[in-house]
């Protein structure tokens, strides 16, 4: 705080004025602020990221009966954010709400404001001082039966300072732009479309549920939350002396949650946006979603206690409902969806026990079947799998139960799309499962192997490493890094036993000693000798490769 001046006159008046007895006086002071309060207090130290100070804004749109947000990242030639547009069709800020409320910082929602309204500290749109330090705002407003236009920009140096341009705009139709400059995220914390649409769909999922007609978009795209639910529940949790009545939407998603985006699968909302979120023990599954909405929660952000939730008697006991309710909808869901499932899996043609009467020993490995077919559905979720996928894990399934070496290989079958699946059945035609997942493995093995190596000769410990002792044993077995063509015919032999070799080999004849000393080098030893299989096709017809092996601390130079 600072003193202003006619603070520090009347205090300079009152001391000059205190007679030399000291009685009691009294005297007032009237508060000043520093512009920091609300550009910093209030703005960019308000809101952890940029993307929750977007969502203050999105706010404000709807608050404006506003049907729809657009959210536009502008990039520069160097790819980073020039500015953020944030524009909405609301019925904008008219000239004497620009006068009387919105250069006024924390205030009260007017009498004629909706009971739903999603702002409540009067301070929302000071927010653009997180996202950027320079905002230009265009509002367009019915006034006094025209549309007037207002423009004005607001920076963090100026502090209070605002600047109004006003004009009449017979066309134009009604609405706010905000446009912000000298963006604050980069690097790591850089905005982007889907870290700014993942942020609005935790905030905004139970808002956008509740008023289909709002709608907000991502650089184009529309955050459709209507179109992720699969069915919808609605159970009403009743109120108790310490909270008011309470709705808990036991949403389906056709997909599994995003956990980047809802972490937890129970969230608590109040005024349609998400304040706090939990995690049960059970859920009926990954694709579940949980809102909770009473107005008790309401009357806890109003009140301004949201950042002590979990320390509240009432909302303690409201999450405790909230939990019990989600833990009895999970068993009805399971035993539902158990029986549901498999008396439906029954009647596919592919269901490879669809005539078992008579025979004990099928319906047998019929119950077996079913068992572990339920367990696969639990994670798997083969009901949103399309039938042709559905057909492999069925089949895949009964084989794994007759080859134990199958089973583990259904999970990562169950992910694959309907092309990468007509693939796999053609090649499953002309091999095995088990020759696929031994080829796999090899494969993999070899990648870790190269991956070590690579690490052994470049990394820290290469210095120490050495080459007969340690860096010739570890290659001596994995010749195959040279080549498909090659194999290993001799290995720290010299070339006379190398010569002898290969003729044998060969089919030609023993070479005379006196012959071998001849030749010149005989006496030295490579490393490694190899050759060439002879059915490869090759050019030259006789391929062969000396590898010389150095440690890893040697120099080539002069070698």
């Amino acid at each position: 705080m600072r003193y202003g001046l006619d603070t520090v006159k009347v205090l300079e008046t009152s001391m000059d004025e205190l007679p030399d007895s000291a009685s009691p006086r009294s005297y007032k002071l009237p508060w000043t602020y520093e512009d920091r309060v609300a550009t910093q207090h209030l703005g960019s130290h308000k809101y952890s990221t940029s993307t929750r100070a977007i969502g203050e804004l999105v706010a404000n749109a709807f608050d404006a009966q506003a049907s729809l947000v657009d959210i536009e990242l502008v990039e520069n030639q160097l790819g980073g954010i020039d500015k953020v547009v944030i524009l909405d069709n609301g019925s904008g800020i008219s000239p004497i709400d620009l006068k009387k409320r919105f250069v006024v910082v924390g205030v009260e929602p007017s009498a004629a404001a909706d009971s739903g309204r999603l702002g409540r500290l009067g301070v929302g749109r000071l927010a653009v001082h997180r996202i950027g330090s320079l905002s230009k705002w265009t509002t367009v407003a019915r006034f006094d039966g025209k549309s007037v236009r207002s423009t004005f920009t607001l920076q963090t140096a100026e502090g209070r300072k605002l600047q109004i341009q006003e004009d009449v705009s017979k066309d134009s139709p009604t609405g706010t732009s905000i446009e912000i400059y000298n963006i604050l995220d980069s690097g790591k914390d850089r905005l982007t479309s889907a870290r700014i649409a993942s942020d609005l769909l935790s905030q905004y999922c139970s808002f956008l549920l509740g008023h289909p007609h709002c709608r907000i978009r991502v650089c184009g795209e529309e955050l459709d939350v209507q179109g992720l639910i699969e069915s919808r529940e609605i159970e009403i949790i009743p109120g108790t002396d310490t909270i008011s009545e309470a709705t808990l939407n036991h949403l389906m998603l056709r997909r599994s949650v995003d956990q980047s985006k809802f972490p937890n699968q129970v969230l608590f909302s109040a005024k349609g946006r998400t304040v706090l979120s939990v995690q049960p023990e059970q859920t009926p599954s990954a694709q579940y979603l949980g809102i909770v909405e009473c107005p008790y929660l309401d009357s806890l952000v109003t009140s301004n206690r949201e950042l002590l939730m979990d320390m509240d008697e009432g909302f303690g006991a409201l999450k405790e409902a909230a939990l019990d309710r989600v833990g009895e909808y999970t068993n009805k869901f399971r035993a539902q969806r158990k029986r549901s499932f498999i008396e439906l899996a029954r009647q596919e043609p592919y269901y490879p026990y669809r005539h078992t009467e008579g025979d004990p020993i099928a319906g047998v490995e019929q119950a077996v079947y079913d068992v572990a077919l339920e367990r696969i559905n639990e994670t798997a979720h083969l009901g949103t799998m399309s039938r042709r996928q559905q057909e492999l894990v069925f089949k895949l399934l009964k084989r794994s139960l007759e080859n134990e070496g199958l089973l583990e290989v259904l999970q990562e079958v169950a992910k694959l799309s309907d092309d990468e699946i007509e693939r796999f059945r053609r090649v499953l035609a002309k091999t095995t499962l088990e020759s696929i997942i031994k080829l796999s493995t090899e494969v993999t093995n070899r990648l870790v192997f190269l991956d070590l190596l690579h690490g052994l000769v470049y990394g820290d410990v290469a210095k120490t490493v050495r080459e007969r002792t340690q860096l010739h044993r570890i290659i001596d077995p994995h010749c195959w890094m040279f080549g498909p063509r090659f194999h290993l015919a001799t290995s720290d032999k010299s070339f006379r036993e190398v010569i002898r070799k290969h003729r044998h080999n060969a089919g030609l004849s023993e070479i005379a000693d006196a012959e071998l000393e001849n030749i010149s080098g005989v006496q030295d030893i490579p490393d490694l000798f190899l050759a060439a299989t002879r059915d490869f096709p090759l050019e030259p017809k006789h391929h062969h490769l000396l590898v010389e092996l150095k440690a890893p601390g040697v120099s080539l130079e002069g070698v």
